[in-house]
């Protein structure tokens, strides 16, 4: 397997994630696949998830960029996963310029699919709203079909979808996925032909990255197999935390007055880890007092 650059220190380093947008010549599909194993990585890495919740939280980062891609290139997507029984939780959060980073909280241990389990969309609007969906997540078809249901029921999309990984000893080896969206040009016999394909030959979806090493322009080919279709987009990919000296000190304006003159008069740097890649921040007592004056 080719191998590039990887921004998360400490991992083996992979190819350029990257994603794909088509429209089949005949107007009947639109077709989104991409290779998102150093964004999937990066997020399990950092929480450091193992398990059925490393698998899951891989798959939620994948899922949750196909729908940014999907319905709101431009603006964020949060997914939300909340295991069985209301134990558990994990979040994917994608931004518009490619970066995606995840948390995972699971204090009673792995987080599973069952019953209650649920899978919670958001995405913003361009008028600043928010739009969220929520729907079940089965054992069987996991967050695969979580994500089918989300964007027939939440978005009104017809759409055939599904995100996987292979991993080793060492965790996540290649990340990706595809969603096919059936277009209102669309008629019978296309349509009847893309569902066979996909329901035969891509049935597998960790076999068919594996095949193809994850690339997605040849994830495309295969899957518009017999059919002329258009590049219309690609997007650059990647795990990327959004955590700063700046954010940190903007989170604390939520402490009360009293508290940060505390912190203050103690004269003692606090120290902060970011919940997302556990990077450490130190901050001085000092740079509180900006804080107090503000509030």
């Amino acid at each position: 397997m080719p191998r590039g650059a990887l921004s998360c220190p400490g991992v083996t380093e992979f190819p350029s994630d990257e994603a794909v947008t088509v429209v089949t010549n005949d107007g009947a599909f639109r077709v989104i696949a991409l290779r998102s194993t150093r964004t999937a990585r990066g997020v399990v890495d950092s929480q450091k998830a193992t398990g059925a919740t490393a698998r899951l939280l891989g798959d939620l980062a994948t899922g949750t960029v196909l729908v940014r891609l999907t319905m709101a290139p431009s603006y964020r997507v949060q997914g939300v996963l909340r295991g069985a029984g209301a134990k558990g939780t994990l979040v994917a959060d994608a931004y518009p310029d490619g970066g995606t980073r995840g948390l995972c909280r699971a204090p009673a241990g792995e987080v599973r699919l069952g019953d209650g389990a649920l899978l919670q969309m958001m995405r913003s609007l361009p008028t600043g709203q928010i739009h969220q969906g929520v729907v079940e997540v089965s054992e069987e078809f996991g967050i695969t079909g979580a994500l089918m249901n989300y964007l027939l029921e939440s978005e009104q999309v017809t759409s055939a979808a599904a995100v996987g990984h292979l991993h080793d000893g060492s965790g996540i080896v290649l990340a990706g996925g595809w969603l096919v969206q059936v277009l209102p040009e669309c008629t019978d016999p296309p349509l009847a032909v893309m569902y066979e394909r996909l329901r035969t030959d891509f049935a597998d979806v960790e076999k068919v990255l594996a095949e193809l090493g994850g690339d997605p322009r040849k994830l495309i080919a295969e899957i518009c197999w017999g059919m002329d279709y258009t590049e219309t987009q690609t997007y650059p990919l990647d795990y990327r935390c959004r955590c700063s000296p700046e954010r940190v000190l903007a989170s604390l304006a939520t402490v009360g007055k009293a508290d940060l003159l505390e912190m203050v008069q103690a004269a003692e740097p606090l120290f902060i880890t970011c919940d997302y890649c556990s990077r450490p921040f130190e901050i001085a007592a000092e740079s509180l007092r900006g804080l107090i004056e503000a509030s």
